[in-house]
């Protein structure tokens, strides 16, 4: 059995939420059904620059069967305007062959608190090289037909000990490189204590 335990972050819905929670008057009601009236009304939007977008919506740290941290989920919402986001089994000549930093199109960069209380690049144990095994390599998400504009959600599964390094304090930090090495911005987690 795992146990999950997740990491809130604050989103308009919990405002709303908080707003009608605190005090339902008949202008807060008129006023959520008016923004929710408007955001039906509007075509959808779709996303125009062909540099992908990333926003973290969620951390859950999954528990193993002996009740100590062990994986580490991340939600994150994309766009991009071009879609060409993912790469195939086939996408291997460069750059993105094996050993190129284009190889994995998600790079996750594990940082830990060092004893001066800053965030640095983890490790690997017994050098100071640094630890870099979890980037990802998403697959190919182009859509099929003439529009090629994007958007949706990725889970990433990341180890919460990698290489039994058992970082007590941890943040990632995640970003997005398309085909054409467009990068997107960049999310942070926030700081998450685990126990080992």
């Amino acid at each position: 059995m795992y146990n999950v335990k997740s990491l809130k972050l604050c989103s308009f819905t919990d405002q709303i939420e908080f707003m009608l929670g605190k005090s339902i008057t008949i202008a807060n009601v008129i006023t959520v059904l008016i923004i929710g009236i408007i955001s039906a009304c509007n075509p959808e939007v779709v996303p125009d620059s062909t540099i992908p977008e990333i926003e973290l919506r969620s951390v859950e740290i999954i528990d193993n069967v002996a009740g100590k941290d062990s994986v580490i989920t991340v939600e994150l919402f994309y766009s991009d305007g071009d879609g060409d986001i993912g790469l195939t089994d086939s996408d291997t000549a460069p750059p993105f062959n094996f050993g190129s930093p284009f190889f994995h199109n998600l790079p996750v960069t594990y940082l830990v608190e060092n004893s001066m209380g800053e965030y640095e690049e983890l490790k690997k144990p017994g050098s100071n090289e640094p630890y870099r095994n979890e980037h990802e390599r998403v697959p190919n998400l182009t859509p099929e037909g003439k529009f090629k504009a994007i958007e949706g959600v990725l889970y990433v599964d990341l180890l919460a000990n990698p290489q039994n390094t058992r970082p007590e304090k941890l943040k990632l930090e995640i970003n997005l490189i398309d085909r054409y090495l467009n990068i997107s911005n960049q999310v942070t987690t926030p700081i998450m204590i685990l126990e080992h």
